[in-house]
């Protein structure tokens, strides 16, 4: 790992993007019950009473298993349909819908914190990214996409790399309650929006870094950061705690989509086939679906796998959202904006089928929702998200 302090003149973006608030670091128990032998009867009406007693044990801890009162672990399973609130006991995931017992999930109360992640060729194998509850992948230009990864069950020791933010990513951000945002640099929207809106940018707000270069790459392709320290920072700028915002709906079977077309082999092209092609193939074996990028020299997809452990991203939904795309106009950077406030069309991957969607979004700080053909909100398996956002003209490049 090389390390050095980094300086306010160290663009780690384009020209234009900051990093003012980021730094580079240098790197046995006696019976109940009591007989006597006073009186002829006294014996047989203790016995008929603990009799009646061992009954109503037996009985209540037969409902105590059989209601599933008696579970532990971690993550629990099943449980009703829908997104309703936790028992007492149990807390649910808002990203995921997952359920763990509340002493298993230290990330309660706790908001969500969202990192954008490099996916030029040259920054891959990604870290951190296979531990992601939530990614969106979304253009930044020229065809080529960026990861908004949000982390809450998990907050993995490296993530990365690193790199500047759009202001769609921020509505995003903006529609999880508030949640906090990891970047290096920002475009001159992105700014505006984060001291406006406002946004709570681990950016600016003292953040550190550092650099990893194994593969002898641009110094824009080596920043990374640790989600641990990151939560620490976060409570000492006051963002402790959480905001309520609304969660998905969840299923806990098989059954509600098994009457929608099948669909094991998904190939995404954002604007054309190539390096940054995504592709999703169905593993029945999980109901889940394992991610690739690109294409080697066969024409076979890569997997996308971590930087560390070499496991390969596999998530249990998978959507795509078909949004407007405009250039900025003036921009010399050829930025874009995504309409993601409004209405559209399209499609979720789930349990091996297709669903055809729309999509609306009320607001900047509202939640997207999905709903299917006959308005009914999308029941999503609970587990990991891939949401890939697609310009709304290239329908037709997303092959199922």
């Amino acid at each position: 790992m090389q390390s050095s302090k980094d300086t306010i003149g160290d663009r780690l973006e384009e020209p234009e993007a900051g990093i003012v608030g980021v730094t580079e670091k240098k790197t046995n128990k006696k019976s109940d019950f009591q007989f006597t032998s006073q009186g002829k009867s006294k014996p047989k009406k203790v016995i008929v009473w603990f009799i009646i007693i061992l009954l109503l044990l037996v009985v209540g801890v037969s409902a105590y298993f059989y209601l599933g009162l008696g579970s532990s672990g971690g993550i629990i399973s099943p449980f009703d349909s829908g997104g309703g609130t936790p028992s007492a006991d149990t807390v649910q995931n808002p990203l995921t819908g997952e359920k763990f017992n509340k002493e298993d999930a230290p990330w309660f109360d706790t908001r969500p914190m969202a990192v954008m992640v490099n996916n030029h060729i040259d920054a891959r194998p990604q870290s951190g990214v296979v531990d992601a509850d939530l990614v969106y992948e979304i253009v930044a230009e020229g065809g080529i996409t960026r990861f908004l990864a949000f982390f809450l069950t998990n907050s993995p020791e490296k993530i990365g790399p690193v790199r500047s933010t759009r202001e769609y990513y921020l509505v995003l951000v903006k529609e999880l309650g508030d949640s906090m945002i990891m970047h290096i640099g920002w475009s001159p929207q992105a700014l505006v929006a984060i001291e406006t809106w406002p946004v709570r940018s681990l950016g600016r707000g003292g953040a550190s870094f550092w650099r990893d270069n194994p593969r002898n790459v641009a110094t824009e392709h080596t920043a990374y950061v640790n989600g641990v320290e990151l939560r620490e920072l976060s409570e000492t700028l006051g963002w402790e705690g959480s905001r309520e915002f609304k969660t998905l709906n969840f299923k806990d079977d098989v059954e509600t989509y098994q009457n929608f077309e099948n669909s094991s082999e998904i190939s995404i092209d954002f604007w054309y086939e190539g390096d940054y092609s995504a592709i999703f193939n169905y593993n029945a074996e999980n109901n889940s679906y394992l991610r690739y990028m690109g294409y080697n020299a066969e024409g076979e997809p890569l997997p996308h796998a971590d930087q560390e452990s070499g496991e390969q991203v596999e998530v249990k939904n998978v959507v795509v959202q078909f949004v407007a795309e405009t250039p900025i106009v003036g921009d010399d950077k050829s930025r874009l904006e995504y309409q993601l406030v409004g209405s559209g069309e399209g499609l979720v991957f789930i349990d091996g089928k297709v669903v055809p969607i729309t999509w609306a979004k009320e607001g900047r700080d509202e939640r997207t929702i999905f709903y299917d053909t006959n308005g009914s909100e999308i029941k999503f398996n609970r587990g990991k998200f891939w949401i890939s956002i697609v310009p709304d003209r290239n329908v037709d490049q997303v092959v199922y």
